[in-house]
């Protein structure tokens, strides 16, 4: 086996992919969170692909047929752990039952059953050097079957990229759940960071192979254009997304047309939420919740949710928050001797960024231009 500077970098990987397999699995209470375990099951799949791409480089042959599954359609793995994954974070609720596991239905019949009967059936070439070999300029002669194989070798890529587009639909509408129940939301950046990383990764495959046969410049340093993301990957979720616990949404979207909320009751509500906010400030607590403000109102959580989007056209999220630049601006003109930090806390924010973005959304200016105005 030659060890190379790259070799060894993709050891170097897989080694991060044990290290962070070892750390949820063996954690308890980080095993117990579902999410995590979807995360398990993409590690895996990228171990799975490097360790591979490590044989073929240094040719080494493992005796396992379906093990060189990068050349019958692993990726076609990868998209639906990525739903499991989202689903498990932004529905609490949500369990893998029969009608989920279809999703893996054509990663079953590509990478495992198909080989597993008709281990024959493919070149030697397309084993040893990729799907996509039978359309190189060397002569041969390519069975309907190679050719049926090398067509699902594309079509993997096109999967898992429609899974990942959707799972920005998934975090677009847990965003808008979060910010009707939540006043502060942290790390939701990373759901999207995390599908990011996949479309580069799923990207730099795409350039490889455009490299690989539309042009003459391949050389062996270029496979490493989509394996070094892969690596990239299993590193942001070892430093990140392993250990983030996921804000719950205990109360469901509703539509308000057949609502109970009457007049009477709305404007007494009003009354006493402005008081709430002007004379008692309770958006200075920065975990509050829709819930929790619903119970001081003595109102259902619903129907607070319905008083905010109505009277104010906002969710709760940007409510509690416009309130809080209110008091920011007051606290930076009768404090300038403190930093914007304390006066983010002291409105009610629990991070400087969350206050930075609020106040540019409500002021169309940060908040440090603010101060230099003033």
């Amino acid at each position: 086996m030659n060890i190379d500077i790259w070799s060894a970098l993709i050891l170097v990987f897989v080694a991060q992919g044990v290290f962070t397999l070892s750390v949820l699995l063996f954690s308890s209470e980080r095993r117990k969170v579902l999410s995590n375990r979807y995360l398990c099951a993409l590690i895996l799949l990228m171990i799975w692909i490097l360790i591979e791409f490590l044989s073929i480089r240094n040719a080494f042959k493992i005796d396992i047929n379906i093990f060189y599954g990068t050349r019958y359609g692993i990726w076609f793995a990868m998209g639906p752990c990525v739903f499991y994954y989202y689903k498990s974070v932004t529905d609490k609720n949500w369990t893998l039952h029969f009608k989920s596991l279809l999703h893996l239905l054509p990663f079953i019949v590509f990478v495992v059953a198909i080989p597993l009967i008709s281990n024959e059936s493919l070149s030697s070439r397309q084993i040893h050097y990729g799907m996509l070999a039978v359309f190189d300029y060397r002569p041969k002669t390519v069975t309907p079957f190679e050719y049926i194989y090398s067509t699902v070798f594309y079509l993997q890529f096109i999967h898992v990229g429609v899974y990942l587009l959707y799972s920005f639909k998934i975090i677009k509408g847990y965003t808008r759940r979060l910010k009707a129940e939540y006043s502060s939301i942290n790390d939701i950046l990373w759901l999207k960071v995390f599908a990011v990383l996949l479309l580069l990764t799923l990207l730099f495959a795409s350039i490889y192979l455009y490299i690989l046969f539309a042009s003459d410049a391949y050389t062996r340093e270029l496979d490493y254009i989509y394996v070094v993301p892969m690596g990239v990957f299993i590193y942001s979720i070892g430093y990140r997304l392993s250990g983030i616990n996921w804000l719950a949404i205990d109360i469901p979207i509703q539509k308000y047309a057949t609502s109970s909320l009457k007049k009477e009751m709305k404007l007494k509500a009003l009354t006493d939420l402005e008081i709430l906010m002007d004379k008692e400030k309770v958006f200075l607590k920065n975990d509050l919740r829709l819930q929790e403000l619903a119970q001081k109102l003595a109102i259902s959580s619903h129907h607070l949710s319905q008083l905010i989007n109505e009277h104010y056209g906002c969710s709760f999220y940007d409510f509690i928050n416009r309130n809080r630049i209110h008091e920011s601006k007051i606290l930076i003109q009768s404090h300038p001797e403190k930093n914007l930090l304390q006066i983010a806390f002291d409105a009610g924010f629990n991070n400087k960024t969350s206050f930075v973005n609020a106040f540019k959304k409500f002021e169309n200016k940060t908040p440090s231009v603010y101060r230099k105005e003033l």
